[in-house]
């Protein structure tokens, strides 16, 4: 076929209907804009933590990191003084609570300024080009400098002072300059080591240490000679190493919402069949008048895959340039965390994957162009003869064997959901889930006619001729419903997914959190905490009953060649409630035979391979301490893995008596705001506490539930809006195709308002077949989701509960949708043109 003609064909069809056109671009282009938007959003991310963290190494050549809490600092000079290290620079690392304002935190580096200029100069050049680059300022533990990035977001300036929270009060330091040779690291502050571990209780520890290596040191070689110097819990890695551990962390959630955001892409692609599928049966004598003048078969795909690659190409520009002005304005104004809370701490750079973009717009492409082949195949079966004199038939139906290759798709997937995670990822779970929804795809034609073979309405006629049409169900409209099988599919497995992830948490939250009010020393970060006499000021109060102190650690519990494997060690009273409330298997308190026992998370079960009964070791305070795994416990707040303990445990270990939380319980009578009024009396020097009482406390837990699901809930309607769109458009095909038929029923004595309701009825049968389908396949999809892709993504155990007034409301609104949708795109056909249009048939 002639290019040029080829061009003049492609330009005409894609000039015509440009509503429907402009609905499909819309279309493609959302779903190519989720994808995008979603990476970005991570990515940034990730390469703002990674720029930071190459920033602070500056020229380490790895890093020696321990527990939150920190590691003797006498391990400094023992790592100094070995002959392969050229320098080594001291770090006391924190994460402090704003203090006055709001829950936003701030980076802090304790640093000696002498050792660290070795390795990054630019710590000190502030101090240098203000002309105050003295020893006396760099050392004075009342000063601190600002990067560029936090100067900016406090709004602080040179000579003002800076509040942190530290202890259950606040620190205060005089802003001394602006670090401009650390633009590139972040939102932090700087000041002297030995202010760091004064102001917030670190004295004696370092969090860790940055080393650089002499010429010709090997570095693997080195951190294997370190074995049996470093302390048990301190480990060393390469610099800037957070980022792995960071994009390891949010991995599964990343993946979670590409796929939700590239399912809207797929249903994008149903959209396509259909508006190509409307211009085809508009164009049947023409497609007929191609073959007639010697157009094969295989050109005519070749025409149809140009117009299905030109929206396509259309559609992904558009959508790649929303997603990347999205995605920016999310950076600037949300964060980068999309409600997950992954990077709270850390700022956000955009910082678009240009490959990965490219890879997301190709695929919007293909994704249109196979739809445009799917017509083209139903094209290339037209009867030549029959099309030159009859526009008005429908496109062939698809062949037989549909229900085989359903059940052969089905059973397909269920090896997979025993398959186990690669990388993290419940890859199983995943194609589990693809090979479901193609099933359901392909069970769309045979299911429909089974379901309505034997339903016929008496003395509906109207009805009766609505189902009869539903009943056989034509290629573009086929496709339609099957693009609502796929969206409704997807929106029922999340809701189901979702609600008992809710539910859960709900139970979960009324079994842990049992006080009657909680008190935490500082709104956010990790300075907060209650010394020993201001935990015995609080439990004194008459109005206390009883005070339980709780302490938070972040312990390195083994070191991989994939990274570090931190956990979160929990200190407090163990008794029998607060094992109900872990929902802990099993629920008993272990024998007191002098043994250290503790409950560990599911997910620290399976990261670690422990096993209830096992003895493992865990390194404590410096140490290695044996301790025996009495349980395992239920955590919803922690995807790397938690170990709870008793307290008492804990502090004859590290003989560490500070507290982060108090969970106060009151005695009868006594009000909240009364205990929490006696509280402030008994701790005036503390400015920023935080105490909510239970039902505050588990309010804002689902708030933030709701709120790390916001992004789930809004693909989630997009591809239901994309798959509903395609009805609609199909709809039109279909009625415009049935132009003929239209005006033989006004002949016959059917109104106009009589052949829109037979429609409305069709849209509605449409969209009820669709919906019912998609009911079974997502239940199916949510079980798949809920016990294998959850299981093995966040490492939780989730019992299902069915959110059955959502999904009735939403069966309701689809069906609702697709009979106005098929009502008001069949009402340009049943004009008085339709009656017109049996002049066709001469």
């Amino acid at each position: 076929m002639n290019p040029g003609l080829v061009g003049l064909l492609a330009r005409g069809t894609l000039a015509a209907n440009r509503f429907r056109l402009a609905l499909t671009l819309l279309s493609i282009a959302l779903g190519v804009a989720l994808a995008g938007a979603v990476h970005t959003v991570h990515n940034s991310a990730l390469e703002e933590i990674d720029r930071s963290a190459r920033a602070l190494a500056g020229a380490a050549d790895l890093e020696i990191r321990g527990p939150r809490s920190g590691f003797d600092e006498q391990l400094f000079i023992a790592i100094a003084q070995r002959p392969e290290v050229l320098a080594a620079s001291p770090v006391v690392e924190a994460v402090a609570a704003v203090s006055g304002g709001d829950e936003s935190t701030l980076r802090v580096l304790g640093i000696d300024p002498f050792r660290a200029v070795r390795l990054q100069p630019a710590f000190v050049a502030g101090a240098a080009s203000t002309g105050v680059g003295n020893a006396a300022t760099l050392l004075d533990m009342r000063n601190a400098w600002l990067s560029p990035a936090a100067a900016a977001r406090l709004r602080l300036r040179e000579g003002d002072t800076l509040r942190l929270s530290a202890g259950s009060g606040a620190q205060e330091f005089s802003v001394a300059g602006i670090l401009r040779g650390m633009a590139a690291s972040g939102e932090l502050a700087v000041i002297d080591i030995a202010a760091a571990q004064a102001a917030f209780g670190r004295r004696g520890s370092l969090s860790r240490i940055d080393v650089r290596l002499r010429p010709g040191v090997d570095a693997a070689r080195f951190r294997a000679s370190l074995a049996g110097v470093l302390p048990p819990g301190v480990v060393a890695s390469p610099p800037a190493s957070l980022s792995g551990r960071a994009a390891g962390i949010s991995r599964a959630y990343r993946v979670n919402l590409d796929a939700l955001a590239l399912v809207a892409l797929a249903t994008g692609a149903f959209l396509v069949f259909s508006t190509l599928a409307l211009q085809a049966a508009r164009r049947r004598q023409e497609f007929a008048l191609l073959r007639a003048l010697g157009v094969t078969r295989r050109e005519l795909a070749l025409l149809l895959a140009l117009e299905g690659a030109i929206l396509g190409t259309l559609g992904a520009a558009i959508g790649t340039a929303v997603g990347a002005f999205a995605s920016r304005a999310l950076i600037t104004r949300a964060g980068t965390d999309l409600g997950a809370g992954y990077f709270s701490d850390h700022g956000g750079v955009f910082a678009p994957d240009v490959a990965a973009l490219a890879a997301i717009a190709l695929l919007g492409i293909a994704m249109s162009v196979g739809g445009a082949l799917w017509v083209a195949r139903a094209v290339g079966r037209i009867a030549v003869a029959e099309a030159l004199r009859d526009r008005t038939a429908d496109f062939p139906t698809t062949a037989g064997g549909a229900s085989g290759v359903a059940l052969g798709l089905a059973l397909a997937a269920i090896p997979l959901l025993w398959l186990p995670s690669i990388a993290g990822l419940p890859i199983g779970g995943y194609a589990a889930i693809a090979l479901w929804l193609a099933a359901a795809v392909a069970a769309v034609g045979p299911l429909c006619r089974m379901l309505l073979a034997r339903f016929a309405p008496p003395n509906a006629p109207i009805a009766m001729l609505a189902l009869a049409q539903v009943r056989h169900l034509p290629g573009h409209l086929a496709a339609s419903v099957a693009g609502i099988v796929v969206s409704a599919s997807l929106c029922v497995a999340m809701a189901i997914m979702v609600f008992s992830f809710r539910v859960s948490l709900e139970d979960w939250l009324g079994g842990i959190v049992g006080a009657d009010l909680y008190v935490r020393a500082s709104p956010a970060g990790d300075t907060g905490f209650f010394s020993e006499q201001e935990q015995k000021d609080v439990a004194q109060l008459p109005e206390v009953a009883a005070s339980e102190a709780l302490r938070y650690d972040r312990i390195v519990a083994f070191e991989s060649a994939s990274g570090e494997g931190a956990i979160t060690l929990v200190a407090r009273p163990i008794n029998a409630r607060i094992l109900a409330g872990y929902q802990a298997e099993p629920p008993t308190l272990p024998p007191g035979n002098g043994e250290l026992h503790v409950w560990i998370s599911e997910a620290a079960r399976d990261l670690q391979h422990w096993k209830t009964g096992e003895r493992v070791s865990l390194p404590i305070a410096g140490r290695a301490v044996p301790v025996r795994v009495a349980g395992i416990i239920r955590d919803y707040a922690r995807t790397w893995g938690a170990v709870v303990m008793s307290l008492d445990d804990y502090r004859r270990l590290t003989g560490d008596l500070r507290a982060n939380d108090l969970a106060v319980h009151l005695r009868p009578g006594v009000a909240t705001p009364r205990a929490e009024a006696a509280i402030r009396r008994a701790l005036p020097a503390a400015h920023d506490l935080v105490m909510e009482d239970s039902a505050g406390l588990r309010r804002r837990s689902m708030e933030i539930f709701d709120r790390s699901f916001a992004v789930t809930y809004a693909l989630e309607a997009i591809a239901i809006a994309i798959g509903l769109a395609g009805v609609t458009s199909s709809f039109a095909a279909l009625a415009w195709s049935r132009r003929r038929e239209f005006g033989v029923l006004r002949f016959l004595g059917l109104r106009r308002g009589e052949i829109l309701a037979m429609l409305a009825l069709e849209g509605a049968a449409a969209g009820g077949l669709g919906a019912l389908i998609g009911l079974g396949c997502g239940a199916a999809v949510s079980l798949v989701l809920i016990h294998v892709v959850n299981r093995q993504s966040f490492h939780w155990s989730l019992e299902v509960h069915w959110p059955i007034g959502p999904l009735v409301v939403l069966v309701a609104a689809i069906v609702a949708t697709c009979a106005i949708g098929a009502r008001v795109s069949g009402a340009f056909a049943v004009r008085r043109e339709a009656v017109l249009a049996v002049k066709d048939d001469a």
